[in-house]
């Protein structure tokens, strides 16, 4: 005699249904972070930089990795020395830098020793 008991019961495995399940919830993940990405562009439209106060005005490389930036930070002007490992601090402007508009590495050059107060060559 069969005990009725031992047999298994029917239990539903993952099916067809479960697939479609876990598919159309990760669709909805998918459009929920390109919602959300659409709405911090149309929200931001500069991005989130933050570059209203911090401009670079003028680069000069000095190696491969090296070279000096002057920065504007909120109408302070910042020399800084930028290598692979680090960025230092070289100089804080009291006046603002006057640059040419069309001006090449030498006149960059000859204007930030002008301003450094070291006057002509070193």
């Amino acid at each position: 005699m069969a005990n009725p008991a031992l047999a298994s019961p029917s239990v539903p495995g993952p099916g067809v249904s479960g697939i479609w399940e876990v598919a159309l919830g990760l669709a909805l993940v998918v459009l929920a972070i390109l919602a959300i990405g659409w709405f911090m562009r149309r929200l931001y439209p500069g991005g989130m930089t933050g570059t209203q106060t911090l401009k670079v005005l003028a680069a000069l490389p000095l190696g491969p990795r090296e070279r000096l930036v002057l920065v504007d930070a909120a109408g302070s002007h910042i020399l800084l020395g930028v290598t692979a490992q680090q960025i230092t601090a070289l100089h804080q402007f009291s006046e603002p830098v006057v640059l040419p508009d069309a001006g090449n590495a030498a006149d960059f050059a000859l204007r930030l020793r002008e301003a450094l107060g070291r006057g002509g060559r070193a």
